[in-house]
């Protein structure tokens, strides 16, 4: 029963609940005694503080400085710092007029929807997706056009361009991919890139998980292409790589035209991104290298450890990469959120349902390991087998 107030706007309405609220709430709610201390890998969150580096810099910052407006699309220092850092990062050329600072990862796809489509227009949007992407599009009034993923959840271009019509505005790729942890290769990302181009799209390039791939090598060659602006929006984070989320950084690489067209956007929402986030990130790109290091290969390992401790169990893992698992669970004919929620009463296991990142995904979970320790995550394997074999 829908108990919101009348008049409210019917596409705020009609969009789900987010994920992570909906099972914040079994745990609020304090009715379970399963009689195991919980494992949350529901929500892709570090479970890990920054570090003392960063912290110390922050405590010696000017709070005079730092508590005044700055300007729309970011400070000019991290705007410059950002397009160092990808141009190196993926040996291509970016200039500081084509990074933006945003209010976290979020807050880019959300300013880069706004100024690209008009409600009525379609995006082509692969499945399983992130529901964040979802839920922006359906409060936009903007139509998914859902891209189900294959082999390895990796999305076609063939079926992608079957998708595209007049109304069509832009393509989304995520990865690593939430929530599946497929990292997509270059050539795939060179392909969607190629096929934007050639139907004048837009490309929006989702890469917040970017440094916790397996490789240092570049996730794609885009910004070698000196008119990689014409088709491509590039995003990033901050929160995950820093473990700062409650900060709200991010960026977005575009034309210096369609960031024009942002700056209104945005100024609109936040007037200026977090001053400290800012700072925070300007920090972490030329300090923070080695930390970096550490974390992507423990998260590397924590799911490496997973998927061995699955081999020959009920469950199969779908793919697994960055900060995730999406495993396929045993249990035919009941759907992924009654089986989250059983894992939840019966095993002290927090995780999402694969309905809840689209249509076609009942048989799915969503696992995040970033908010484990290493012995929890053997931990968490042992509970999923032991619950699947004594059904």
């Amino acid at each position: 029963m829908d108990r919101s107030p009348p008049n409210l706007n019917r596409r705020v309405r009609a969009t789900v609940t987010s994920p992570v609220s909906e099972v914040r709430a079994w745990v609020a709610d304090g009715g379970y005694d399963h009689g195991y201390p919980l494992l949350d890998v529901s929500q892709a969150v570090p479970g890990y503080p920054p570090p003392t580096l960063l912290t110390e810099h922050l405590s010696r910052l000017d709070p005079v400085a730092v508590s005044k407006y700055g300007p729309v699309l970011g400070d000019p220092e991290l705007r410059s710092a950002l397009a160092s850092d990808l141009s190196a990062t993926y040996r291509g050329t970016v200039g500081p007029d084509q990074v933006a600072v945003t209010a976290g990862a979020n807050q880019a796809f959300c300013l880069a929807v706004a100024v690209l489509c008009e409600p009525g227009d379609r995006v082509v949007l692969p499945v399983p997706h992130y529901f964040n992407h979802d839920m922006w599009l359906s409060i936009s009034g903007v139509k998914p056009d859902y891209l189900t993923c294959g082999d390895g959840m990796l999305p076609s271009v063939e079926t992608a361009e079957s998708l595209i019509d007049d109304r069509t505005r832009a393509i989304v790729l995520v990865t690593p991919n939430n929530p599946t942890g497929a990292v997509y290769p270059p050539e795939l990302i060179s392909d969607f890139a190629r096929l934007a181009a050639k139907r004048r799209l837009y490309l929006i390039l989702d890469e917040t998980y970017r440094d916790f791939r397996t490789t240092t090598e570049p996730a794609h060659r885009l910004f070698k292409d000196p008119g990689w602006d014409r088709t491509v929006i590039h995003i990033q984070s901050f929160s995950k790589v820093y473990s700062i989320p409650g900060f709200r950084v991010g960026a977005m690489a575009a034309s210096a035209g369609m960031l024009h067209q942002v700056d209104k956007a945005a100024d609109c929402l936040t007037i200026c991104p977090n001053r400290i986030g800012q700072e925070a990130a300007r920090y972490g790109l030329a300090h923070l290298g080695p930390w970096v290091e550490s974390n992507r290969n423990m998260l590397n390992r924590r799911v490496e450890s997973f998927v061995a401790a699955m081999e020959g169990s009920p469950y199969s893992v779908a793919s697994a990469g960055g900060y995730f698992a999406y495993v396929r669970h045993p249990f035919e004919g009941m759907g992924s959120k009654e089986v989250a929620r059983r894992l939840f009463y019966g095993l002290g296991i927090v995780s999402l349902a694969g309905e809840m990142f689209g249509p076609g995904q009942d048989r799915y979970l969503r696992l995040a390991f970033a908010n484990l320790e290493d012995d929890q995550v053997t931990e968490l394997a042992r509970r999923l087998i032991t619950g699947a074999e004594a059904r």
